[in-house]
Protein backbone atom coordinates (compact mmCIF):
# COMPACT_ATOMS: atom_id res chain seq x y z
CA UNK A 1 0.00 0.00 0.00
CA UNK A 2 1.97 2.94 -1.23
CA UNK A 3 0.68 6.44 -1.42
CA UNK A 4 0.46 8.03 -4.85
CA UNK A 5 2.25 11.12 -3.58
CA UNK A 6 5.32 9.29 -2.20
CA UNK A 7 8.33 9.87 -4.43
CA UNK A 8 10.08 6.88 -5.91
CA UNK A 9 13.07 5.75 -3.87
CA UNK A 10 16.29 7.36 -5.07
CA UNK A 11 18.95 4.74 -5.93
CA UNK A 12 21.73 7.24 -5.17
CA UNK A 13 23.20 7.44 -1.66
CA UNK A 14 21.89 10.16 0.64
CA UNK A 15 23.71 13.39 -0.29
CA UNK A 16 25.73 15.46 2.09
CA UNK A 17 25.38 19.22 2.09
CA UNK A 18 25.84 20.60 -1.43
CA UNK A 19 26.68 17.29 -3.07
CA UNK A 20 23.83 17.18 -5.62
CA UNK A 21 22.88 20.29 -7.55
CA UNK A 22 19.80 20.78 -9.72
CA UNK A 23 20.23 19.76 -13.34
CA UNK A 24 21.73 22.47 -15.50
CA UNK A 25 23.10 24.47 -12.57
CA UNK A 26 26.77 25.43 -12.67
CA UNK A 27 28.79 27.24 -10.07
CA UNK A 28 30.35 30.56 -11.01
CA UNK A 29 32.96 32.21 -8.78
CA UNK A 30 32.00 35.62 -7.38
CA UNK A 31 33.13 38.61 -9.41
CA UNK A 32 36.45 40.12 -8.29
CA UNK A 33 37.83 36.92 -6.74
CA UNK A 34 40.19 34.59 -8.58
CA UNK A 35 38.62 31.30 -9.56
CA UNK A 36 39.65 28.46 -7.31
CA UNK A 37 40.66 25.19 -8.85
CA UNK A 38 37.69 22.83 -8.84
CA UNK A 39 37.94 19.85 -6.55
CA UNK A 40 37.66 16.44 -8.12
CA UNK A 41 34.22 14.92 -7.54
CA UNK A 42 33.98 12.54 -4.62
CA UNK A 43 33.78 8.98 -5.83
CA UNK A 44 31.25 6.61 -4.36
CA UNK A 45 31.70 2.87 -4.10
CA UNK A 46 28.41 2.44 -5.98
CA UNK A 47 29.74 4.26 -9.05
CA UNK A 48 33.19 2.67 -9.17
CA UNK A 49 34.03 -0.52 -10.95
CA UNK A 50 34.84 -3.65 -8.99
CA UNK A 51 38.60 -3.31 -9.60
CA UNK A 52 38.65 0.30 -8.42
CA UNK A 53 36.33 -0.23 -5.45
CA UNK A 54 39.23 -0.84 -3.07
CA UNK A 55 40.94 2.36 -4.23
CA UNK A 56 37.84 4.56 -3.86
CA UNK A 57 38.52 7.78 -2.02
CA UNK A 58 37.07 8.23 1.42
CA UNK A 59 34.27 10.77 1.66
CA UNK A 60 35.55 14.31 2.06
CA UNK A 61 35.55 15.54 5.63
CA UNK A 62 36.01 18.93 7.20
CA UNK A 63 39.66 20.00 7.23
CA UNK A 64 41.29 19.24 10.55
CA UNK A 65 43.20 21.96 12.37
CA UNK A 66 46.92 21.35 12.12
CA UNK A 67 48.76 21.21 15.40
CA UNK A 68 52.29 22.57 15.68
CA UNK A 69 55.07 20.03 15.28
CA UNK A 70 56.49 20.99 18.66
CA UNK A 71 53.24 20.12 20.49
CA UNK A 72 54.06 16.41 20.87
CA UNK A 73 57.59 17.11 22.14
CA UNK A 74 56.43 19.85 24.52
CA UNK A 75 53.57 17.72 25.86
CA UNK A 76 55.86 14.76 26.55
CA UNK A 77 58.45 16.98 28.25
CA UNK A 78 55.76 18.59 30.42
CA UNK A 79 54.39 15.14 31.33
CA UNK A 80 57.87 13.97 32.38
CA UNK A 81 58.32 17.13 34.43
CA UNK A 82 54.83 16.59 35.87
CA UNK A 83 55.73 13.04 36.91
CA UNK A 84 58.66 14.37 38.93
CA UNK A 85 56.48 17.15 40.32
CA UNK A 86 53.67 14.79 41.35
CA UNK A 87 56.13 12.41 43.01
CA UNK A 88 57.87 15.29 44.80
CA UNK A 89 54.60 16.80 46.03
CA UNK A 90 53.34 13.42 47.24
CA UNK A 91 56.60 12.78 49.12
CA UNK A 92 56.51 16.32 50.52
CA UNK A 93 53.01 15.77 51.87
CA UNK A 94 54.14 12.66 53.73
CA UNK A 95 56.94 14.71 55.33
CA UNK A 96 54.77 17.78 56.00
CA UNK A 97 54.45 17.39 59.81
CA UNK A 98 58.25 17.37 60.23
CA UNK A 99 58.56 20.39 57.92
CA UNK A 100 55.95 22.28 59.95
CA UNK A 101 57.86 21.57 63.18
CA UNK A 102 60.95 23.16 61.62
CA UNK A 103 59.00 26.11 60.20
CA UNK A 104 57.32 26.82 63.54
CA UNK A 105 60.70 26.85 65.30
CA UNK A 106 62.29 29.11 62.68
CA UNK A 107 59.41 31.60 62.78
CA UNK A 108 59.13 31.42 66.59
CA UNK A 109 55.46 30.47 66.35
CA UNK A 110 55.55 27.82 69.04
CA UNK A 111 55.65 24.03 69.12
CA UNK A 112 53.77 22.23 66.35
CA UNK A 113 52.04 19.02 67.34
CA UNK A 114 50.26 17.22 64.50
CA UNK A 115 46.57 16.64 65.07
CA UNK A 116 44.91 13.25 64.87
CA UNK A 117 43.54 14.02 61.39
CA UNK A 118 46.88 15.04 59.81
CA UNK A 119 47.89 11.53 58.61
CA UNK A 120 44.47 11.11 56.99
CA UNK A 121 44.64 14.51 55.29
CA UNK A 122 48.15 13.88 53.97
CA UNK A 123 47.19 10.41 52.69
CA UNK A 124 44.10 11.75 50.90
CA UNK A 125 46.17 14.60 49.48
CA UNK A 126 48.78 12.17 48.18
CA UNK A 127 46.12 10.02 46.50
CA UNK A 128 44.44 13.09 44.97
CA UNK A 129 47.73 14.43 43.58
CA UNK A 130 48.71 11.09 42.05
CA UNK A 131 45.20 10.57 40.63
CA UNK A 132 45.31 14.06 39.15
CA UNK A 133 48.59 13.25 37.43
CA UNK A 134 47.17 9.95 36.12
CA UNK A 135 44.15 11.80 34.69
CA UNK A 136 46.37 14.42 33.05
CA UNK A 137 48.58 11.69 31.59
CA UNK A 138 45.61 9.75 30.21
CA UNK A 139 43.87 12.79 28.73
CA UNK A 140 47.11 14.03 27.17
CA UNK A 141 47.76 10.66 25.53
CA UNK A 142 44.22 10.54 24.16
CA UNK A 143 44.56 14.01 22.65
CA UNK A 144 48.02 13.25 21.25
CA UNK A 145 46.69 10.14 19.53
CA UNK A 146 43.77 12.12 18.13
CA UNK A 147 46.21 14.68 16.73
CA UNK A 148 44.80 17.53 18.79
CA UNK A 149 46.68 20.31 20.57
CA UNK A 150 47.56 18.98 24.02
CA UNK A 151 50.50 20.84 25.58
CA UNK A 152 48.12 22.88 27.72
CA UNK A 153 46.79 19.84 29.59
CA UNK A 154 49.95 19.21 31.68
CA UNK A 155 50.17 22.95 32.37
CA UNK A 156 46.58 23.05 33.62
CA UNK A 157 47.19 19.88 35.64
CA UNK A 158 50.26 21.42 37.25
CA UNK A 159 48.30 24.52 38.21
CA UNK A 160 45.54 22.35 39.67
CA UNK A 161 48.12 20.29 41.62
CA UNK A 162 49.59 23.44 43.15
CA UNK A 163 46.12 24.60 44.21
CA UNK A 164 45.42 21.17 45.76
CA UNK A 165 48.76 21.29 47.59
CA UNK A 166 48.06 24.75 49.00
CA UNK A 167 44.56 23.68 50.08
CA UNK A 168 45.96 20.66 51.93
CA UNK A 169 48.64 22.70 53.70
CA UNK A 170 46.05 25.34 54.59
CA UNK A 171 43.70 22.68 56.00
CA UNK A 172 46.48 21.27 58.19
CA UNK A 173 47.86 24.58 59.43
CA UNK A 174 44.51 26.27 60.07
CA UNK A 175 43.49 23.34 62.27
CA UNK A 176 46.49 23.78 64.56
CA UNK A 177 45.68 25.60 67.83
CA UNK A 178 49.29 26.83 68.20
CA UNK A 179 49.12 28.59 64.84
CA UNK A 180 45.70 30.11 65.62
CA UNK A 181 47.08 31.44 68.92
CA UNK A 182 50.06 32.91 67.04
CA UNK A 183 47.73 34.67 64.58
CA UNK A 184 45.65 36.03 67.48
CA UNK A 185 48.82 37.38 69.17
CA UNK A 186 50.04 38.99 65.95
CA UNK A 187 46.70 40.64 65.17
CA UNK A 188 46.43 42.03 68.73
CA UNK A 189 49.75 43.77 68.24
Amino acid sequence: MTDEHDPAPDPRPKPRYGEYAPEGWTWQPPQGEPAAEPEPPASNAATTSGADAGKAAAPASAPEAKRPASDRFLTIMLLVLGAFGAWSMAAGLQDLPRQLVLAYRQQDIGEYTPGANVPTITFIGTVVLLALYAAVLGWSILRLRAGRLSFWIPLAGGAAAILVMFAIIFAIVIGDPTFLEYVRRMSAG
